[in-house]
């Protein structure tokens, strides 16, 4: 018994852990989202070269000419968007902002559906609902304001999706705390009758 509620405890503080890294992180993001945006496009525009590097390797390790061809293209297509991305960032954020637009929406219908999908009295559930709502809503508002929002709208996103996963995190912790303690003041689990 000691050894799962050793094990559960370790689950605890890891998602109070990564709650609260998560928190600090998006308010870093906040405070400085353009910052932040070109941040995040810059290593977008890293992982795109690094990407097209490998396709473009692969080409000449596939079994025919026309496999790789393509596989050629594609790394000559994937490593140019990388590069420009990383050269031209402001330009890369615009097409940056258009994607996580779509993202948002992606995340936040996803989250609503996984709210509704918990059980009543889930700890985080409300948190997994309301993270859901205020995404989609933010995505449709910048749709509306395209292009003049895209230098700090990615930061923006990337801040408060990170504070309220985080949030949602560290309910859930506090949940999974609060049964841990009550499970562990019960008769059956402390050695009592019943």
């Amino acid at each position: 018994m000691g050894i799962v509620k050793q094990g559960t405890r370790s689950v605890v503080d890891t998602l109070m852990t990564m709650g609260i890294a998560l928190v600090i992180l998006g308010i870093i993001a906040l405070v400085a989202p353009m910052t932040s945006g070109l941040l995040f496009d810059i290593l977008f525009g890293a992982l795109l070269t690094g990407a097209g590097i490998v396709e473009f390797m692969d080409a000449f390790r596939s079994g025919t000419w026309q496999r790789g061809a393509l596989l050629a293209l594609a790394g000559i297509v994937t490593l140019a968007a990388g590069i420009l991305y990383m050269a031209r960032p402001l330009v890369g954020l615009l097409a940056l902002t258009v994607v996580f637009l779509a993202y948002l929406i992606f995340l936040g219908s996803f989250r609503l559906l996984m709210s509704f999908q918990l059980p009543r009295g889930t700890p985080g559930k409300g948190m997994s609902f309301v993270s859901g709502v205020v995404a989609i809503v933010l995505a449709f508002i910048s749709l509306a304001a395209l292009p003049s929002v895209s230098p700090w709208l990615v930061g923006t996103f990337i801040g408060v999706s990170l504070i309220f996963a985080g949030g949602a995190r560290i309910a859930l912790a506090l949940g999974l705390r609060r049964s841990q303690h009550r499970l562990g003041s019960s008769p059956l689990h402390s050695g009592g009758h019943v």
